[in-house]
């Protein structure tokens, strides 16, 4: 299969520890997956986007829990309703595709 994509996606696993504090650890890296802005406008930062599309390999996890740091956007991201494994014409999982928004934690 070819990449998606050339950004890795890691997903962020967070465990509560004392007094409420969280701890965040990187669970798992996905290497080829493509995340984009939905809309764009010349001139504002990439960062400043609230919506995004990601274009994962598959096996991606489709949890709406997970956190999502990704190579090149400065800003964590979580799933926004739920990701979609996309099949080829062979019944063969072809790519994970869905929407994230801004994580605000």
């Amino acid at each position: 299969m070819d990449e998606l994509g050339n950004q890795t996606v890691r997903v962020i696993g967070r465990t509560r520890l004392k007094r409420g504090v969280m701890r965040d650890v990187t669970t798992a890296e996905y290497p080829g997956c493509s995340v984009q802005p939905v809309t764009s406008t010349e001139g504002v930062p990439i960062a400043k986007s609230e919506t995004w599309v990601i274009y994962a390999p598959p096996g991606f996890p489709e949890s709406t829990e997970n956190v999502l740091a990704v190579d090149g956007i400065g800003v964590r991201l979580h799933v926004d309703g739920d990701l979609q494994t996309w099949f080829d014409e062979d019944g063969l999982a072809d790519h994970v595709w869905g929407h994230l928004k801004k994580w605000e934690g």
